[in-house]
């Protein structure tokens, strides 16, 4: 309990900071990503199966036809491999619905890019020569906070850590620390036996008020 007692300040201390140390590497240290999602609904308006036309149109949505017409709406231009990383678009469920994800270093790149794939999904597919119809069943809807990384989780993971090692730190002063507190210890440890104390009487309790 005395270590406790003289070390409880420090273990504090250092789970703050660790804390504090989380919650910078998550807000500043680390890059951000926020993502923007849009669902549209491809109906084929040739009698062809629509299921393959929906798996067509995945295809076609990340060719380099339509990243060009992507890349001619931009301030800045992006290469091939920046906007496969940036655009996921996955058929769900073998269905006609196709469930697109952009993923931006900050929220206005990915509502603007999100925004402009699905105003250019239906030209790019008659560029193509398909012939289907693209209708948006979720809008893109611009993303407030950072799907990673999660500035409370790491502030919190954070805690546990200086938690943990101001836990482990009192535990090695304590195993280390062979100061005589009380009389059981020499007890204890020597194995000798106490014939008498010296009282501190500055801090014991004087019941006559002297």
């Amino acid at each position: 309990m005395n270590t406790i007692a003289n070390n409880w300040r420090v273990a504090v201390v250092v789970t703050v900071m660790m804390a504090i140390s989380g919650y910078i590497l998550a807000g500043y240290g680390m890059k951000k990503h926020f993502v923007t999602t849009a669902e549209v609904y491809v109906e084929s308006t040739d009698g062809s199966d629509p299921n393959e036309k929906a798996t067509v149109a995945v295809l076609l949505f990340t060719s380099p036809r339509m990243y060009d017409a992507v890349n001619n709406n931009l301030r800045t231009k992006l290469s091939y491999a920046e906007l496969d990383e940036i655009v996921d678009i996955q058929q769900k469920n073998g269905t006609q619905i196709l469930t697109a994800r952009f993923d931006c270093r900050t929220s206005v790149e990915s509502y603007k890019m999100a925004e402009l794939f699905v105003a250019l999904m239906p030209g790019v597919l008659e560029d193509y020569g398909e012939k289907a119809e693209v209708r948006t069943i979720s809008s893109p809807v611009e993303p407030q906070y950072p799907e990673y990384p999660d500035e409370m989780l790491f502030t919190v993971i954070g805690a546990c850590i200086g938690f943990i090692i101001s836990a482990a730190g009192i535990i090695v002063i304590w195993r280390l620390d062979n100061t005589i507190t009380s009389a059981d210890n020499i007890t204890e440890d020597y194995n000798v036996p106490v014939i008498g104390e010296i009282i501190d009487l500055d801090n014991e309790i004087d019941y006559l008020g002297r």
